[in-house]
């Protein structure tokens, strides 16, 4: 349909194009009609040529064909300086994938030229080194719960210890009271031998458990080196080993004691002085009960190290599973990968099932939102270039497309080999229309702003090395070839062939251009 227009727009333009729909040239009846009345030479109703390089379409031919006109003013420009340059990506907009952790590659949900979001998911690896750390929490949470649960029996033996040292001092007050009048038990050496029996028996249990738990303990020992055992069951047969040392030191105690006990009774009944053993066994159960509280306080601060250190474990477990698992979420033995930045993915060497490892670079991408350009600046021109003056991008694959920038860092020396200053510019607001390597023209703005005669760039009309502009008049359109200055973003000074006032066509230069043509060729064949 489009084509079709153009069609018809141009049949109906080269039939009006010299003349209006009153004057019409004569067609070739009327020439034979001149010519059989005689050759007159004129032919009827043919109007007189127009003026060179004049083009007239009226009011409806102008809106079909898109003629848009303006005033042509003074305008505030900037001198440019025009320069090759290349396109390159930023160090934020490029980023390389590498797992984190040697596996495999089970779900590959991307794909190359997907655009991606920051954080989002580009694959899940299952890996064996992961599955393990995951194991070691587990180890490290089993060992603190069962320090924790020590560190309660700790504090329940205290608080038996504190009650049974309340109880001995509420006796040896008692005994004290029942001293002073006289009223004792007869049967106190019997008690003390008893006492000593009961103790010897238990020094005797506590050395056979110390034996047997010292056995389990050189076996797990053994076991833990060739693999077969955790770490936590080895710890927790310690454990037990150690309380069989509390153990069997409080039972040697209560026989030192129950022989201290023996020894006094005995004394007491060989000398009759019965009357202060009562005291004296009081004595000896307040000092065995505050024995007993200082031992089950070492007891609790032995089992609160022990869970800090079970908490410092699980600590250094999770840390080497958040290192195996990387940037992404992971459960068990599989973490996922995720994309460091936002961009579209430009490279992808991995496919699911296949084998990763930590060296192995899985993804690249790329965000093209801003990308630097080098310009080579001649050395002749390098003082003209500043920091922070704007730039204009264009690019040969996009030939009716600008890009904006800044200049951000000018060169400190001359290339040897191209005599030229680099100059980074950062360009903005690309959407990926620039690729990194491609091949600029770079639009330096130098120098003050100054006010000078200037056009839109789209009013010119290129007719081999010469510039035209169409200006409009009273009789229609004029072709007029002008001079041209400093290029800025999208105008152009012009030196000669305009004044300020006369009206230019901004849009449809093209249209009058091919009837300026056709108009032409139209005279030469008269």
């Amino acid at each position: 349909m489009r084509r079709f227009w153009w069609i018809s727009l141009a049949l109906g333009l080269a039939i009006t194009g010299c003349g209006s729909k009153g004057d019409a040239p004569a067609t070739k009846a009327d020439e034979h009609s001149g010519e059989n009345a005689g050759h007159t030479g004129e032919h009827a109703g043919q109007e007189a040529p127009h003026a060179e390089g004049e083009v007239k379409l009226d009011a409806e031919q102008q809106a079909l064909a898109g003629i848009k006109t303006e005033p042509v003013m003074r305008r505030l420009i900037q001198a440019n300086l025009d320069v090759p340059g290349t396109v390159r990506s930023t160090a934020k907009s490029k980023a390389l994938v590498t797992p984190p952790v040697a596996g495999r590659l089970i779900s590959l949900p991307v794909q190359i030229g997907q655009e991606v979001r920051q954080g989002q998911v580009l694959g899940m690896i299952e890996s064996t080194e992961l599955a393990q750390a995951a194991a070691s929490i587990a180890d490290a949470q089993r060992a603190r719960d069962a320090a924790a649960s020590m560190v309660q029996e700790a504090k329940a033996q205290v608080q038996l210890a504190q009650a049974k040292l309340m109880a001995a001092k509420a006796n040896l007050s008692r005994q004290r009271q029942f001293a002073a009048a006289g009223a004792f038990n007869q049967a106190a050496l019997q008690a003390a031998q008893g006492e000593l029996n009961d103790a010897q028996s238990d020094v005797l249990g506590a050395q056979r458990e110390q034996a047997g738990h010292a056995e389990v303990v050189r076996r797990l020992e053994t076991l833990y080196k060739d693999g077969i055992v955790s770490r936590s069951e080895l710890e927790a047969a310690r454990l037990e080993l150690q309380q069989d040392e509390i153990r069997l030191s409080r039972a040697r105690a209560r026989v030192d004691l129950a022989k201290a006990t023996y020894d006094r009774e005995r004394n007491l009944v060989q000398r009759g002085l019965a009357n202060s053993r009562e005291i004296q066994t009081a004595e000896a159960e307040v000092r065995a009960s505050q024995l007993e509280r200082e031992r089950a306080g070492l007891t609790v601060r032995s089992a609160e190290s022990a869970l800090a250190n079970a908490g410092r474990a699980i600590g250094n477990a999770q840390s080497t599973y958040r290192t195996f698992a990387g940037g992404g979420s992971g459960s068990g033995g599989r973490t996922t990968l995720v994309a460091p930045i936002g961009g579209t993915i430009t490279h992808m060497e991995v496919t699911r099932g296949q084998a990763v490892d930590r060296t192995q670079t899985l993804f690249e991408i790329e965000n093209l939102s801003s990308v630097w350009v080098t310009a080579s600046v001649p050395e002749k021109d390098s003082t003209k270039v500043r920091k922070g003056a704007p730039v204009r991008i264009t690019v040969a694959a996009l030939p009716n497309e600008e890009f904006e920038g800044v200049v951000q860092v000018v060169g400190g020396r001359i290339e040897p080999h191209t005599r030229a200053v680099p100059v980074e510019c950062l360009v903005t607001g690309t959407r990926g229309r620039l690729k990194p390597d491609m091949f600029a023209t770079v639009h330096l703005g130098y120098g003050a702003a100054t006010e000078t005669l200037a056009i839109p760039r789209s009013a010119l009309v290129q007719d081999g090395e010469r510039a035209f502009v169409f200006v409009k008049d009273e009789h229609g359109f004029e072709k007029r070839a002008v001079t041209l200055g400093a290029r800025a973003g999208t105008l152009v000074a012009v030196l000669s062939g305009l004044k300020v006032g006369e009206s230019i066509v901004t849009q449809g230069g093209f249209i009058l251009a091919s009837e300026e043509k056709k108009g032409e060729l139209k005279g030469h064949e008269h």
